[in-house]
């Protein structure tokens, strides 16, 4: 099976093999094994541009995409921002990726 990537400005997401790579401006920021990969994109105001988490959850059966901030264990957003148009591209990757391990997205 080929890595599953997404590339957005700065910032290439990939799997490969049951484990989830952050990169941004072409170095390594975070790996974790899918089973406890959660990602959010965070919007204080629906109309402004949001902030993007990826992190580790608490438990295993949080969704994968969508997580609520308090389920992370740890988590780290890289320096940029998510308009709300661009969010449904970040939805659609993460969907794609809790199929991979049958998790859910909300």
């Amino acid at each position: 099976m080929e890595p599953l990537t997404f590339d957005y400005e700065s910032l290439h997401l990939r799997v490969d093999r049951g484990v989830f790579e952050l990169f941004s401006r072409g170095r390594s920021e975070f790996r974790v094994p899918l089973r406890w990969l959660g990602a959010l994109v965070y919007y204080k105001k629906p109309d402004r541009p949001g902030q993007l988490f990826i992190g580790t959850v608490r438990d295993s059966s949080a969704a994968l995409y969508g997580t609520d901030q308090a389920a992370f264990w740890y988590s780290t957003s890289p320096e940029f921002r998510v308009p709300p148009g661009d969010e449904p591209l970040f939805r659609g990757y993460f969907t794609e990726v809790a199929a991979l391990v049958d998790r859910r997205v909300v």
